[in-house]
């Protein structure tokens, strides 16, 4: 019998489909999971094997220590430490990353200048939220980015800049059919106006933004598929940890069972679709809008983790906020 895996163990907790949203966090903070994701969509590891970027580069021991992500899950280096979640400067909007962690580059040396990358994870369960989630995803680079130089002065070094990455995994049902099994990645370029330039491409390559859109069906992108398999779909546990293990040669245990049986998608996306199928079949009217307010209200509060702010945007009264925040024991601000 094999051992319970991090991976594994972070699937299981998604057995109550209030706890999604975590569990998908968890999941994501699995090395053996980032390790196929940037392996997929990110050049700097295209060459490099998923043991080597699990093992090597994705917070190696001896560079960024051992305390785990989270809290309650065992195994021995199977996941990030991850960096602090929370981001406020002074004047600005605080924003919350989903998972957010150092990744050594392959052939890099201490004494060089650019040793790692900055990697932001989002998992992002609406596609348009009322705005174009690429500015969202340029924002938070610019944290990224800015996050690195406490304080500027006149002897600040910004060759001490690290590239950034900020990725996004969509898998809500919002997204256009057109778009779904798609992987879309945004990077600054050179381009000589007038004359040449000899500018290192290292010194201007400083952040990329990656947008994966899931979607229902067969797919010969391996990164899409394996997300897929892992996030979506109606199979049953023991059918989608077999397809793991052997086609994307996961390690995930075989011991889970019916703990994962509401791992079909994340978070709300399950709601979503549940309620739209119930609706088709005839929901009562008043029960209806109870519960498209709810899902409003639910949704609003991942955007904006404030109580406050999602009253204000959704017209409805903080008390009301509050309790749908406390039944699904979300992490928000009063």
């Amino acid at each position: 019998m094999r051992q319970d895996t991090y991976t594994a163990q972070a699937v299981k907790a998604a057995e109550d489909k209030i706890n999604n949203d975590k569990a998908c966090k968890k999941i994501l903070a699995s090395k053996e999971i980032l390790a196929y994701i940037l392996k997929g969509v990110v050049p700097e590891y295209a060459e490099c094997s998923l043991e080597e970027i699990a093992k090597q580069y994705i917070e190696p021991d001896e560079i960024f220590g051992t305390v785990p992500v989270a809290p309650g899950l065992t195994g021995k280096r199977e996941y990030i430490e991850g960096m602090q979640q929370e981001d406020g400067i002074s004047g600005e909007a605080t924003i919350f990353f989903d998972v957010k962690f150092k990744v050594l580059l392959p052939g890099s040396q201490k004494s060089s200048a650019q040793i790692c990358l900055y990697v932001d994870m989002e998992a992002q369960n609406r596609y348009r939220p009322g705005y174009p989630l690429e500015k969202r995803g340029i924002y938070y680079l610019s944290r990224l980015i800015s996050s690195q130089i406490q304080k500027v002065s006149e002897d600040t070094d910004y060759g001490i800049l690290q590239k950034c990455y900020s990725i996004w995994l969509c898998m809500g049902n919002d997204i256009p059919k057109g778009e779904q099994q798609s992987i879309t990645r945004y990077s600054f370029k050179k381009e000589d106006v007038c004359g040449i330039s000899d500018v290192a491409y290292k010194d201007y390559d400083m952040m990329s933004l990656v947008i994966l859109r899931l979607g229902e069906g067969p797919t010969e992108e391996k990164t899409l598929g394996m997300l897929q398999t892992l996030f979506l779909g109606s199979m049953i546990p023991e059918e989608r940890l077999k397809k793991l293990e052997e086609e994307y040669q996961l390690n995930i245990s075989e011991e889970i069972g019916e703990e994962v049986r509401n791992m079909c998608s994340y978070s709300q996306v399950i709601e979503d679709r549940g309620m739209e199928r119930g609706i088709e079949k005839g929901i009562e009217k008043g029960i209806e809008k109870g519960i498209e307010k709810g899902i409003l209200i639910y949704r609003t509060l991942l955007e904006t983790k404030s109580i406050q702010q999602t009253a204000a945007k959704t017209k409805e009264p903080a008390d009301k906020v509050k309790k749908i925040a406390e039944k699904y024991q979300m992490e928000v601000l009063e």
